[in-house]
């Protein structure tokens, strides 16, 4: 584990959480990043913030149970102030891809219903152009073959994502294909022509949904407004 990489992701929660205010629901997202989100946004509400979660996945909403943040299910909630999540990558025009934590689907309703989209990370995500990192969809599995062989056609190299000996199940029970884009490919078209594939239920490709992003990096933490 890079430790540089960890010490930024925290450094970028630590001031994320200063945007959440008194009796706010807020998104709380998936993965390493939010981990460290979810950890100081615990700290908060024990100090006396009041404010509700709604997580994007089942290990999140366990982390945030744990440290007694009080949790909201879709069915319980109106309103969504603030989503604040990690990326996978993120382009000089806020273009974002996630789902390297295979809850994608989850985080797109979330990042689409909140008033507010802050996205963390550290520097090692900001890109030129998208496509370093693997492309996540999200398919049900019996149209996975239908919809690898229709990205194959495509000229990207689809791979399903495994765990141990078997296929990955997200918490919806849908299967993730990491896909491979040639370097020219345009990620917002590509995705747009995969996200209609029949099967399909969900892509990685977040477009420009945040607000803002909070990026630790060697020098401190930096906040860029989307002009947006």
């Amino acid at each position: 584990m890079n430790s540089k990489k960890e010490q930024q992701k925290h450094q970028a929660a630590r001031t994320a959480v200063d945007y959440i205010k008194e009796g706010m629901t807020i998104g709380l997202g998936s993965g390493t990043t939010s981990h460290y989100l979810i950890q100081e946004a615990g700290k908060k509400y024990a100090e006396g913030l009041h404010f509700y979660g709604i997580a994007t996945s089942r290990e999140s909403e366990q982390l945030a149970a744990s440290l007694g943040i009080p949790l909201l299910q879709p069915e319980q909630t109106g309103k969504i102030h603030l989503a604040i999540d990690g990326v996978d990558e993120i382009d000089k025009d806020f273009r974002a891809v996630k789902g390297g934590g295979g809850a994608l689907l989850r985080e797109k309703i979330i990042a689409s219903w909140a008033e507010e989209v802050i996205w963390i990370m550290d520097e090692s995500k900001l890109v030129e152009r998208l496509g370093t990192f693997p492309f996540p969809v999200e398919a049900v599995p019996f149209g996975m073959p239908f919809v690898k062989q229709k990205i194959t056609d495509m000229g990207a190299v689809p791979v399903l994502r495994m765990r141990e000996d078997r296929p990955y199940l997200t918490d919806s029970g849908n299967y993730i294909l990491d896909i491979k884009f040639s370097q020219d490919t345009d990620i917002s078209p590509a995705a747009e022509r995969i996200h209609n594939m029949p099967g399909v239920v969900e892509t990685g490709y977040f477009g420009q949904m945040c607000s803002r992003i909070v990026v630790g990096t060697e020098s401190g933490v930096k906040v860029m407004e989307n002009p947006i």
